[in-house]
């Protein structure tokens, strides 16, 4: 099975950095980052106006996982924290 899914995320994924946690090195590889359809606004109010709440779900290889807090992904110049990891 992880040959299939290593051949779908060469072919459709998208590269990506991710910091596993602060004290370990940044790696860059393919996964897929997806915008989690929610039912209503994700946006939500703070000091200077509305504040965009997008989350995204990230599928990659196994072998670099992700941890809730303290993980951050970066893809198209925008970073992301990890909020849960499953």
């Amino acid at each position: 099975m992880d040959g299939e899914w290593q051949a779908i995320l060469a072919r459709y994924g998208q590269s990506v950095t991710v910091s596993p946690s602060p004290e370990e090195e940044s790696v860059t590889l393919r996964a897929m980052l997806q915008p989690m359809l929610e039912r209503g606004e994700q946006i939500a109010p703070s000091p200077l106006g509305g504040r965009r709440e997008d989350r995204f779900l990230s599928l990659g290889p196994r072998d670099t996982p992700l941890r809730a807090g303290k993980s951050l992904v970066e893809c198209g110049g925008t970073t992301y924290r990890v909020q849960a990891a499953h």
